[in-house]
C-alpha cells in the first residue's frame, strides 16, 4: 500500500511538473530569457542581509578581542595580543576548551548513531499508532525550555533523584552523576537527539523503497540493507545532523553550568563569567573567536568528508 501511495505522489509530482512547463511555454521567449537572472538575486538578499550582519559581528568581536582589558575603565582602545597570549598559555583555558570541542564531537556521534535508527522506524514503519507515538515522543521535548529540561535532570540524576534510587533496589550506588561528565553527557544526549532524528528523517524518506526492496531480493538482510543501501543515500541528512549537534553541543550553556554543577565547563560558561563576572569584553570576545574558528574548520571538515564518502559510492556504484 505504501509503495502505491510513493507511486502516486510521484505521478502527482511529474504532472505538476508537467503543467509548469507548459505554462511557461505559453510566455514570449523574450519575457523571461532577456533578464533571466534578476529574480534569483533578489531572492538571495535577505540571506545576504543576514550572513552580512553576522559577519559585522564577527569583525566586531574580532576588533574587541585586541583591546586592552582595565578593571576600572573595562575596555581601553589600545592595540594588544594580551588576550590570546592567556587564552593560549593558561593552562585552564586550554583545558576547558579541549573538553568543549572533545565532549561535543562524542556526544555527536552518539547522538547521531542514536537518531538514525529511531528515524528510520519512525519513517519506515507501516504502524499508524506506532509512527504517532514516536513523532509525539520526539517533538514532545521541544514543548519545553532548556533549562526546564535541565532542572528535570538535576532531580532524577541527584543523589536522591530517580536514577540512584532505582540503582538502590539492586544494592547499587548512590551513585554521583550531578558535577560530572557522565551526568553532562545524558543531559546533552536528550536534548540533541530529536535535532539528529529531524535532520535525517527527511534524508530517509527521500530515498526510494525499491533500492531497499530490491536489494532484499538480492539476498541482503535488513543490516546489510541499511549499512549499504539507506546509510551512503542518507548521507546529506547525517551530514546536516551532525553539524548541528555539533555546533549546538559546543555553544551549549544551562546544561554544563546546572547538571555539571560548575566542574565541567564549557567554553560558553567562561565566557559568561568572564562578562558578567568580570566584566572583561576583550577576553570573552577572544575566547568566543575561538570557539568559532574551531567550529567552522570541523563543520568545513564534515562538509568535505561526507561530500568525498557520498561522492565515493556514487562512483563505486557507477564503475560497477
Amino acid at each position: 500500500m505504501s509503495i502505491d501511495n510513493n507511486q502516486r505522489l510521484q505521478n502527482l509530482k511529474w504532472r505538476v511538473m508537467d503543467r509548469l512547463i507548459a505554462a511557461k511555454e505559453t510566455l514570449p521567449r523574450e519575457w523571461y530569457q532577456s533578464q533571466p537572472n534578476w529574480l534569483g538575486y533578489v531572492l538571495i538578499v535577505p540571506g545576504v542581509l543576514l550572513v552580512s550582519f553576522l559577519f559585522v559581528g564577527l569583525l566586531l568581536l574580532a576588533g574587541y578581542s585586541v583591546l586592552t582589558f582595565d578593571p576600572i575603565e573595562f575596555i581601553v582602545y589600545e592595540f594588544t595580543l594580551e588576550n590570546w597570549r592567556n587564552f593560549l598559555t593558561t593552562e585552564a583555558y586550554y583545558r576547558i576548551f579541549a573538553r568543549t570541542v572533545g565532549m561535543a564531537t562524542l556526544i555527536t556521534v552518539l547522538a547521531v548513531a542514536m537518531a538514525l535508527p529511531y528515524a528510520y522506524l519512525t519513517v519506515r514503519t507501516e504502524n499508524a499508532v506506532l509512527r504517532k507515538l514516536l513523532l509525539v515522543c520526539l517533538f514532545v521535548p521541544f514543548f519545553t525550555g532548556v533549562i526546564v529540561r535541565a532542572y528535570g535532570w538535576m532531580i532524577i540524576l541527584g543523589q536522591n533523584g530517580l536514577v540512584n534510587t532505582g540503582l538502590g533496589v539492586f544494592g547499587i550506588g548512590p551513585i554521583r552523576l550531578i558535577g560530572t561528565e557522565h551526568g553532562v553527557i545524558i543531559g546533552l544526549l536528550q536534548i540533541m537527539i530529536p535535532f539528529a532524528i529531524i535532520m535525517i528523517a527527511p534524508a530517509i524518506q527521500n530515498i526510494d523503497r525499491s533500492l531497499e526492496l530490491a536489494a532484499s531480493s538480492l539476498g541482503s538482510n535488513r543490516l546489510e540493507t541499511f549499512w549499504y543501501v539507506v546509510l551512503p543515500l542518507a548521507a546529506p541528512g547525517i551530514a546536516g545532523a551532525t553539524i548541528v549537534v555539533f555546533t549546538l553541543t559546543s555553544a551549549t550553556y544551562a546544561i554544563p553550568a546546572l547538571v555539571g554543577g560548575g566542574r565541567v565547563d564549557f567554553i560558553s560558561n567562561v565566557i559568561y563569567r568572564a562578562l558578567f563576572n568580570m566584566a572583561n569584553y576583550p577576553l570573552a570576545a577572544t575566547f568566543s573567536i575561538s570557539l568559532v574558528v574551531v567550529s567552522s574548520i570541523i563543520v568545513l571538515g564534515i562538509f568535505r568528508s561526507i561530500g568525498t564518502g557520498t561522492l565515493g559510492v556514487t562512483e563505486g556504484g557507477t564503475h560497477e
